[in-house]
Order: C-alpha cells, then structure tokens, then sequence
C-alpha cells in the first residue's frame, strides 16, 4: 500500500506539473482545467497518507527473511526502472525529464531539478516550449540578484532561445539573504516535430553575488543532457 501511495503521489506530482504548463497554452486550457485541481487533491491524499507515522508492523514484515524470498531483478528491468526515474512521457506532446543539477557559488546554490517540453501551437505561432524549473537557495550573507528568466538556451537541434519574462515565473530579481525561490522558466521554441527530438540543452544567465555591486557579474554557462 506505501508503495502504491508513494507512485501515486509522485505521478499526481508531476501530472500537477505539466497542468500548470497546460494553463499557458491555449489549445491545451480545457485539460489543465481539470488535470491540475484532480492531481493536485490526489497529491495531498498521497503527501498525507505517507507523512503518517507508521504504528505497527505488518505481520509479513514481522517473519524473518530468507533468501528464498528474495528474488533478484532482471537486468533489464532495473534499466526500466532506471529510466522511468529520469523521464516520463505523459502523452505524444510532452515529455518531462527529471534532472539532478547543482552548482554553489558564493554560498548560494543553484539547482535545475526538471525540464519539461510541450509540443502544442502558441499565440506567438511558436510549436512548443521548454520548461526549466531552478531552485536558488541564497545561503550567503548578502542581498543577491540574478536572472533567470532573462536567460539564453541552445538546444541540441541548434535553435536559440531567449527566455519568456512574461510566460515565466517569478524566479528572477533580487533574492534577499536566507531566502529560497524556484520556479519555472519558458523558451517557446519555433520548430518543434516532436519532443523527444530535444535530447541536450545549453542554458545562460547572469548572477551578482551582491546585488549592490554592479561590476561583479558572474555568468551561468552549464550543459544539461539526457
């Protein structure tokens, strides 16, 4: 049952996610209107089911365990498994890859934990869009400001992107001491066939380790593959 709650909660997760990502495009607003409030209650029975603390044992887990019980796993199946961990293709239109980046510079850390691409027209005629979620965690004692959502990205199918400030969320600006912000970030690309099609992505922004120091600009260059 815990096994069952902890996918179903990771799933509904990330079904809330790319409902959130549905909410910009147009053609796709009548599914997020149902997608995000359906998956975001089954992600609050998942988070409340597994925060409960466990009061006594299953009796299964009470008897000894033997070797013979233990049955070791193909090969092939751990890769499957390895896999659904990093990706997860929701429909034909969108995938949606789990990353492990991080990097800290000047006790600030930064982080890129997720990157969603959407196959779906946009108002602006361009095919799709990519989603990168950044997680920044000013641990430093000073005022910091970087930009995010002001960025550059290079796909691997050699399109260049600036980020939608408009599209984005509040990730950007001035990030006092001690204080946590992620959000998503959007590149609407202009050809998009199809999702998958998007294999490695090049992202650039800016950051000033003390927001009052204008001359100490430090540049974000990284390469994310998958």
């Amino acid at each position: 049952m815990i096994l069952f709650m902890g996918f179903l909660t990771i799933f509904s997760t990330i079904g809330f996610i790319v409902g959130l990502i549905f909410l910009v495009f147009r053609k796709t607003r009548k599914k997020a209107y149902w997608l995000v409030p359906s998956t975001l209650i089954l992600a609050i029975i998942g988070f409340s089911f597994m925060s409960k603390p466990v009061e006594e044992l299953d009796e299964r887990e009470e008897q000894p365990i033997s070797s013979a019980n233990i049955e070791p796993m193909d090969s092939d199946a751990q890769e499957d498994s390895d896999e659904d961990d990093s990706t997860v293709v929701e429909d034909d239109s969108t995938v949606v890859h789990e990353l492990n980046w991080s990097e800290k510079k000047n006790d600030t850390t930064f982080k890129i934990d997720r990157v969603g691409i959407v196959k779906n027209e946009m108002e602006s005629g361009a095919e799709g869009a990519i989603a990168v979620h950044f997680v920044i965690d000013n641990g430093s004692k000073k005022d910091i400001s970087t930009f995010p959502n002001q960025g550059t990205l290079l796909t691997n199918t050699k399109e260049q992107i600036d980020a939608s400030l408009s599209l984005s969320e509040d990730i950007g600006g001035e990030i006092m001491s001690g204080a946590k912000k992620e959000g998503y970030v959007l590149y609407p690309i202009k050809k998009l066939n199809d999702p998958n099609d998007i294999k490695s992505i090049r992202v650039k922004w800016d950051f000033w380790p003390d927001k009052d120091v204008t001359t100490n600009v430090q540049d974000f260059d990284i390469n994310l593959a998958w």
